[in-house]
C-alpha cells in the first residue's frame, strides 16, 4: 500500500546521511584552512542531520500507525468482529497514541530545544570572535575553495532533490530538512567565495571573518525564528483536515525553496496561521494578481535606479567595477551611469571640502578634526560634526582640550646674560623643557585615488606625519622664540616639511594652513609661567623707556652742543670784527682830527647831540653879553594851545 511505504523514512535517513557527510567535510575545511566562515556552515550541517533524524522519527511513528491499521483493516475482512480484532485496535490505538505524542510534546521540545541550542551557539560565537585580536588566514586556500564549491554544487542537487521529494505523500517531513539543506549550500558558496578571496589577495583580512558575521547572523534569525514557531504553535487555530506541517519547517526558507512562488508560499503561511482559506478570498487573489508583480517591478525599478549616481559640485568620484577600479581619474562633477548594485560602485568624497585634524590633542566630546581626519574609507556624507568654540580667552593654567601632548623643547639661556656663561668662560649647556600643543591643520585632497586606496586610514596617516615634523621641529628651536617671534614662520616651515612628506607617501592631500597659536606651557606649570612671564615683561618694559629715555637723550646733547659751539664762534667773529672796525675807524678820526681839531670836536658834539639827545628838549643861547632875563618854564603841559603848535611854513 502507498500510505505504509518506507520510502519517506529512507529518504529522511539519506538527508541525514548527507548532513553527516557535509558535516564531517566541514569540519576539515574549518580545522584546515583556520576558516571562520566554516563555523556557521558545521552547524547548519548539523541541524540538517537533527531534522532529517526528526523527520525519519516522525515517518516511522507514521509507518507503524499505517502498517497497525492495514493490518487491522485487513484481519477485519477475512474474519470479521471477534475479541482477536478488539487486541487488534488496541495494538491501533497504542500506535495512533504514540505518533500523537510524538508530534505533541517531542516535536516541539525538540523545536524549542534546537532554537535555543543555535541561539546560544551564535552568541558565543560572536563573542569568542570579539575577543579575537586577529583572524588566522588559510595556508594553502585555493584546494580548500575547490572543495568548498563542490560541496556548495553537490549540497545544492541534494537538497533540490529533496525539496521536490518532499511533494510526494508522506514524505513532508523531508521539506525542513531539505530547507536547510540549501541554506547550508548557500553557507558553503559563501565560504569557497572568501577562500578564493583570500587565494587572489583581494580583502584577505575581511573576507572570512565578513561571511561569517553575515552567515552568524543569518543563523541567529532561523533560529528566533524555531522559538517563535513553538509560541505561536500554542494560538494557532486549527482546521479540521488541514493539511499537516512540520513545527520546525522555517517560513522564511519556504519562500525560497518550495516551488510555486513567493506569494503561494505566503499564502499557505497565511492559511496555516489564520486557520482558513485566506488565499482563496477575492481580495487576496486581488493583491495577488495586481499588487505583487506591481511591487516586483518597484523593487525592480529601484535596483536600476543604482545605475545612475550624481556627484555634486565639491565631489569626486571614484569607479569600481567588480571590486577593481576601473579608472585612477577621478570623475569630476556630473551624472553618471554604471552597473547595477552590488556590481558595480562609485565612491565620492569632497575632494573641495577643507578638512581638519588637530595635532598633539584629543577631543572625546566629539569634533570635526579629521580624523577625517578622518577615516579615509568613509566616503561621502561621512563627515564629522565641526567643534564649536565660543569667543572667551583660554589661559594657560586651563586645558585646550581633552588630552593634550607635550613636547620636548630647546631652551636656550638670553644672549648676554650672565646665566648663558659657565666659570671658564664657554657657553652653558642648552637646557630642555616641555610644551604642550593644540595646533590644527587644515588640507585638502587633491588626488582622490591616493587618497582612498593607496592608505588604509590616510586621516591618521597625515596626523602621524604632522606630529613626527612637529617633534622634529620643536626638538630644535627655541622655548622662548616659539612661543614668540618664531611662531608664524614655524607654520610655515611644517606646512612645508609635511607636504613634502605627504607627497612622499603618495597621500594625495594638499596642506592648505598649520596654525601654531595652540602652543603654551603645560597646564600644571601654567600659573607659574604666568609669573615668569609678567616678569620677563617688565624687565623689557624697563630696558625699552632705558633705551626711549637714551635716544631721546642723545639729539638733545648734540644739538647743545653744535648751538654751543656756533655761539663760540659767532662771539669770535663778531669780537675779531667789531676790534678790526673800531681800530679802522679810530684811525680815520685820527686822520680827521689831525686836520682840523676844532671842526672835529665840532662834529662830534654835534653828532652826540644827534644820535644821544634825539628825544630831549633843546635850548640854545645866542647871545652871552645881553642882560635880558628870560623865564622858562620847563613845565610839561597837560594840553597844547594852538600856539605851541608847530605848522611847516609849507603847508
Amino acid at each position: 500500500m502507498k500510505d505504509v511505504s518506507t520510502r519517506p523514512r529512507n529518504l529522511c535517513f539519506a538527508v541525514s546521511f548527507v548532513g553527516v557527510i557535509l558535516l564531517i567535510l566541514g569540519v576539515f575545511i574549518m580545522k584546515t584552512g583556520n576558516c571562520s566562515s566554516m563555523v556557521p556552515t558545521v552547524a547548519s550541517a548539523l541541524t540538517v542531520v537533527l531534522l532529517g533524524l526528526l523527520g525519519a522519527g516522525r515517518c516511522a511513528f507514521a509507518y507503524r500507525q499505517a502498517a497497525e491499521e492495514a493490518e487491522a483493516a485487513a484481519f477485519r475482512k477475512e474474519h470479521g468482529k471477534s475479541e482477536l480484532f478488539d487486541d487488534a485496535d488496541e495494538i491501533v490505538r497504542m500506535a495512533t497514541r504514540a505518533n500523537m505524542q510524538y508530534l505533541k510534546y517531542f516535536v516541539p521540545i525538540f523545536t524549542f530545544a534546537l532554537g535555543i541550542g543555535l541561539v546560544l551557539f551564535c552568541i558565543g560565537v560572536w563573542r569568542h570572535w570579539r575577543g579575537l585580536p586577529a583572524f588566522p588566514l588559510a595556508v594553502n586556500p585555493l584546494p580548500l575553495a575547490i572543495l568548498s564549491m563542490c560541496c556548495a554544487i553537490g549540497t545544492l542537487i541534494a537538497g533540490s532533490y529533496f525539496v521536490g521529494a518532499s511533494r510526494e505523500s508522506g514524505c513532508r517531513w523531508l521539506r525542513p530538512a531539505g530547507a536547510w539543506l540549501l541554506f547550508t549550500c548557500l553557507l558553503f558558496l559563501g565560504t569557497g567565495v572568501a577562500l578564493f578571496l583570500e587565494y587572489f589577495k583581494k580583502a584577505a583580512a575581511e573576507a572570512d571573518i565578513t561571511v561569517a558575521r553575515v552567515a552568524l547572523f543569518m543563523l541567529l534569525v532561523l533560529a528566533v525564528e524555531l522559538l517563535l514557531s513553538f509560541v505561536i504553535e500554542f494560538y494557532r487555530p486549527r482546521m479540521p483536515g488541514e493539511e499537516e506541517r512540520p513545527l520546525p519547517e522555517s517560513r522564511l526558507l519556504a519562500l525560497f525553496t518550495e516551488p510555486g512562488g513567493v506569494a503561494r508560499n505566503v499564502a499557505a503561511s497565511l492559511d496555516y496561521q489564520f486557520g482558513f482559506q485566506v488565499s482563496e478570498v477575492w481580495f487576496y487573489r486581488f493583491l495577488e494578481h495586481t499588487v505583487v508583480p506591481l511591487l516586483v517591478i518597484m523593487l525592480v525599478t529601484l535596483w536600476l535606479q543604482t545605475c545612475l549616481v550624481v556627484i555634486s559640485t565639491e565631489e569626486n568620484g571614484i569607479h569600481e567595477r567588480f571590486g577593481r577600479v576601473v579608472s585612477q581619474e577621478a570623475l569630476k562633477p556630473g551624472l553618471y551611469f554604471k552597473l547595477p548594485a552590488p556590481f558595480s560602485r562609485i565612491n565620492r568624497f569632497p575632494v573641495d571640502h577643507v578638512q581638519q585634524i588637530s595635532i598633539g590633542a584629543e577631543h572625546k566630546h566629539g569634533d570635526a578634526h579629521g580624523d577625517a581626519a578622518h577615516d579615509g574609507h568613509q566616503h561621502a556624507g561621512e563627515h564629522k560634526k565641526e567643534e564649536k568654540h565660543d569667543a572667551r580667552v583660554i589661559l594657560w593654567s586651563s586645558a585646550h582640550a581633552d588630552e593634550e601632548m607635550s613636547f620636548i623643547v630647546a631652551t636656550t639661556p638670553e644672549a648676554g646674560g650672565s646665566a648663558g656663561i659657565d666659570e671658564s668662560g664657554r657657553g652653558a649647556p642648552t637646557s630642555v623643557g616641555l610644551i604642550a600643543a593644540h595646533i590644527p591643520l587644515y588640507f585638502k585632497v587633491n588626488n582622490l585615488y591616493d587618497y582612498m586606496y593607496r592608505h588604509r586610514d590616510p586621516g591618521g596617516t597625515l596626523k602621524n606625519i604632522a606630529t613626527r615634523e612637529l617633534l622634529s621641529f620643536l626638538a630644535g628651536e627655541d622655548f622662548w622664540r616659539v612661543l614668540g617671534p618664531k611662531r608664524f614662520e614655524g607654520g610655515e616651515l611644517l606646512e612645508k616639511r609635511i607636504q613634502k612628506v605627504a607627497n612622499d607617501l603618495h597621500l594625495g592631500i594638499e596642506v592648505v594652513f598649520v596654525g601654531l597659536a595652540g602652543l603654551h606651557p603645560p597646564v600644571a606649570v601654567g600659573g607659574a609661567f604666568d609669573n615668569v612671564v609678567a616678569s620677563r615683561e617688565q624687565q623689557y618694559e624697563r630696558e625699552l623707556k632705558a633705551l626711549a629715555y637714551a635716544v631721546s637723550r642723545e639729539p638733545l646733547a648734540r644739538s647743545e652742543s653744535v648751538s654751543m659751539v656756533d655761539q663760540a664762534h659767532a662771539y669770535k667773529q663778531e669780537r675779531v670784527s667789531v676790534s678790526e672796525a673800531e681800530a679802522e675807524r679810530f684811525e680815520r678820526q685820527l686822520k680827521s682830527y689831525n686836520a682840523s681839531p676844532q671842526l672835529f670836536k665840532l662834529d662830534s658834539f654835534l653828532n652826540v647831540l644827534n644820535e644821544s639827545g634825539q628825544q630831549a628838549r633843546k635850548y640854545v643861547l645866542t647871545n652871552e653879553q645881553t642882560r635880558e632875563v628870560l623865564i622858562l618854564n620847563l613845565e610839561k603841559k597837560l594840553r597844547s594851545s594852538l600856539l605851541d603848535l608847530n605848522l611847516d611854513s609849507t603847508q
